[in-house]
């Protein structure tokens, strides 16, 4: 059989990426190879890897004899990876504001005043995704690709479980308020001030998180 282009590879991760991070496939879930092989149209091999990187990403885990499933994260796991995560933020706004460029700052800037819009009308999924750049923008900015990897890996490790405290009505108007914070701060090239502000809105935002997790019901058990 001829080998699957590398573009089927990526789109299958896509998709499958896609599906685990909206919840679609839910923590815990097993991820047979020879259905998913049925279903893309392919041999396992390109399965095998697909599943292989979606490993590597911390979203699967691959056990010998039990196959693939999707990570299941106990809630002293989310809240240890919440609690380093607060302080990879408040250390990334600190150094984007001493190192962003003048068009990544008008990016910045742009893409909160957007976020504003998208508050105002209660739009929660455009909030959610602008709050996704606005975040990623100050990890660029801040010139160090070690914290933005790890930075996002806990970000993208951690929206399995994430239906963000924007689910709350008041949450992205409240969210909103707090990045004009250190918004304001990096544009004005204000490094103590960012951080600061940049850990007060993730501690804020980490305890509505923690509150969430301790609520669920049994995260490490069968449902």
């Amino acid at each position: 059989m001829q080998a699957e282009k590398p573009s089927r590879v990526s789109e299958m991760r896509q998709a499958l990426e896609q599906e685990i991070l909206e919840g679609a496939i839910r923590p815990g879930e097993r991820l047979d190879e020879r259905a998913l092989a049925d279903r893309f149209g392919v041999s396992r091999t390109p399965v095998r890897e697909v599943l292989s990187q979606l490993g590597s990403t911390g979203l699967v885990s691959i056990k010998p004899g039990a196959g693939a499933s999707v990570v299941r994260m106990s809630p002293k796991q989310l809240i240890g990876m919440m609690e380093v995560l607060v302080e990879l933020e408040a250390l990334a706004a600190g150094l984007a504001a001493r190192r962003m460029a003048i068009g990544e700052r008008n990016r910045l800037k742009s893409v909160h005043d957007e976020s504003h819009v998208a508050a105002l009308a209660g739009d929660i999924e455009v909030y959610d995704r602008l709050n996704r750049e606005l975040h990623e923008l100050i990890y660029a900015g801040s010139r160090n690709e070690h914290l933005e990897q790890q930075a996002k890996l806990i970000r993208s490790r951690m929206r399995i479980y994430r239906q963000y405290p924007f689910q709350h009505t008041a949450r992205p108007l409240k969210s909103y308020s707090e990045h004009d914070f250190f918004v304001k701060a990096i544009l004005e090239g204000d490094s103590e001030a960012a951080r600061m502000h940049m850990h007060n809105h993730m501690t804020v935002g980490g305890n509505i998180f923690v509150d969430m997790v301790v609520g669920m019901p049994a995260l490490g058990e069968s449902a």
